[in-house]
């Protein structure tokens, strides 16, 4: 209980002065994943509808291993 006490008091001691800079750092606006990696709108759709299509394959081949609880 104690380290949570002291934790928190570190935390407050220090945000003022390290969580400013490491926003400004972090703050990209407003971007999307296309624009990020320099690709097309419709490549990264495309690519996303493959990888959910291959996993309900996956989910539907391989999935059933509690078939016999839900009959």
């Amino acid at each position: 209980m104690l380290g949570f006490f002291v934790g928190a008091l570190l935390f407050a001691a220090t945000y003022s002065t390290i969580v400013p800079p490491i926003s400004a750092f972090i703050n990209l606006g407003a971007t999307i994943l296309p624009t990020v990696f320099d690709v097309s709108l419709w490549l990264s759709i495309g690519f996303f509808v493959l990888v959910a299509l291959t996993l309900f394959y996956f989910l539907e081949r391989h999935g059933e291993l509690r078939k016999d609880k839900t009959q």
